[in-house]
């Protein structure tokens, strides 16, 4: 556990470092695809794992249950976020008059 908080907060001192140089955006292009390749690696391990692939079923239903809670939950708060806080865009064919007391 110690080794991914280590790693996370190197990550995240070299992104501050990094910050503002080219090579950062460089960096950015490839952290979708290095995420894609760690979910795939993933699902490759969990299906070669016997135990796990024997107790799918009853985990899937568990799992499924979990996740639409968690999205049901996301779609409440957001719904009383919106009631509340009531921000609301200025129209389309809003122009603001130009200053010229400066």
């Amino acid at each position: 556990m110690f080794i991914v908080l280590g790693l996370t907060f190197l990550g995240m001192a070299l992104g501050y470092a990094l910050r503002g140089h080219a090579v950062a955006g460089l960096l950015s292009h490839g952290v979708m695809p290095a995420i894609l390749l760690l979910l795939f690696l993933l699902g490759v391990e969990l299906g070669g794992n016997r135990d796990l692939a024997g107790a799918l079923p009853r985990l899937g239903g568990a799992a499924l249950l979990l996740a639409g809670a968690g999205i049901a939950g996301s779609l409440i708060c957001a719904v009383c976020a919106g009631r509340f806080l009531r921000i609301t865009p200025p129209p389309a064919n809003f122009h603001q008059p130009p200053d010229h007391t400066a």
